[in-house]
């Protein structure tokens, strides 16, 4: 796993003023030169709009906001969030538990692994290139514990859906497996591409022994169209709750998550839609970690193809909602993100956008052969 910060120790003598003016640029712009595509292929560095600053300053700012992450947060009005977030990101993090992140990485890409080598040329929507979301979502959920949730809506389009639902949900991969082998059509509703709409509810038992009531809501494949359904429903059960305990909202029991592909993210209207309600007062669930399982690539098209701006996550910068990228095989730094995202949310009752930025590692839906629309791409691929 790569590391995600360096060591940097500043000058005590220097002009404390100086040091802030250098570091606002750095807020404003340093994640247009952080380091997000694992394949080098996409996201150059871009120029600051503005001069960027030489000197010990600027490397310590660097340091923070021109590495594995880029956060995009001076947008946000209310200055006690930028604050908040400010000092999250300008501090050494603490080294997570990086064997229980290597497990994880590991079990999701065996599973993946398993599929590939006994059911070639059949479809599953892989995760590989993006497995790190399995971890991601296991220090969303430990951390939103922590905070008082018990409850998690989850909603996603089809690639990684398997994943999740054995590696987060719970489901027995005996079950999974039995889909492509459609042994009893009856007991599993069907073969072909049913194994990918299916929801699945479950538990997450977190480190300190609480438990979070897991549920995946079914998808079909309009992709996504399922983000007011999850959303509605974790309304509800926040309804519920503040009915029938003394908790006035219940949204701080309910946690939404929803994750999206990327090309879906930046062009499908009804996410933008749903990201409007979720702020307002008849609507909103005390946020949603958004999830973006960013490929750099939608079906064949490339990101310059689909997005009409730099990152496919700028549809969300129309809200004061802060939007972390950070590159997928930094595990440590979308570990990190991921406490910091939970944390936030519960504490601001914001929606956060979260982009992880990766690659995929077989075509579309493992049947067509990327290599002709895409060649540069899985040459690098490959090569990697």
């Amino acid at each position: 796993m790569a590391t995600s910060t360096q060591q940097f120790t500043p000058d005590a003598s220097a002009d404390p003023d100086q040091r802030e003016a250098v570091f606002d640029i750095f807020r404003r712009w340093g994640y247009l030169q952080a380091t997000l595509d694992p394949l080098g292929q996409y996201l150059a560095p871009e120029p600051f709009p503005t001069p960027a600053p030489e000197g010990d300053h600027a490397a310590e700012a660097r340091t923070f906001y021109c590495g594995s992450i880029g956060l995009e947060f001076m947008h946000i009005a209310n200055l006690a969030q930028r604050q908040w977030l400010q000092q999250q990101i300008e501090q050494t993090p603490q080294t997570p538990d990086q064997a229980h992140i290597l497990s994880s990485l590991i079990r999701a890409d065996i599973f993946e692994q398993v599929i590939q080598s006994r059911y070639l040329g059949t479809k599953r929507f892989s995760l590989e290139g993006l497995t790190v979301l399995i971890p991601f979502l296991d220090t969303v959920l430990a951390t939103s514990s922590a905070l008082g949730a018990n409850t998690a809506v989850l909603a996603m389009s089809h690639r990684g859906r398997l994943n999740v639902m054995t590696n987060t949900i719970g489901r027995s991969p005996a079950e999974i497996f039995a889909r492509f082998e459609d042994v009893n059509p009856r007991s599993v509703l069907g073969g072909g591409d049913v194994k990918y709409h299916m929801g699945a509810t479950g538990e997450y038992r977190a480190p300190d022994g609480n438990a979070i009531a897991l549920h995946l809501v079914s998808n079909p494949s309009h992709l996504e169209a399922v983000d007011p359904v999850a959303l509605g429903r974790s309304r509800a059960k926040q309804t519920r709750i503040s009915v029938n305990s003394s908790d006035q909202n219940g949204r701080d029991q309910v946690l939404p998550i929803c994750m999206h592909g990327d090309a879906a993210f930046a062009g499908q209207g009804i996410l933008a839609e749903c990201l409007v309600l979720g702020a307002l007062h008849g609507y909103e669930v005390g946020g949603t970690i958004q999830v973006i399982v960013n490929n750099l690539l939608g079906f064949t098209a490339a990101p310059e193809e689909s997005n009409a701006s730099r990152f496919a996550s700028d549809i969300a910068k129309r809200l004061p909602v802060p939007i972390f990228h950070v590159n997928a095989e930094d595990a440590d730094a979308v570990v990190r993100v991921a406490a910091v995202a939970a944390e936030y949310r519960r504490r601001y009752h914001s929606d956060v956008v979260v982009d992880l930025v990766g690659y995929r590692r077989h075509g579309h839906s493992e049947v067509d052969d990327p290599t002709v629309t895409q060649p540069r791409r899985y040459a690098a691929i490959k090569d990697h």
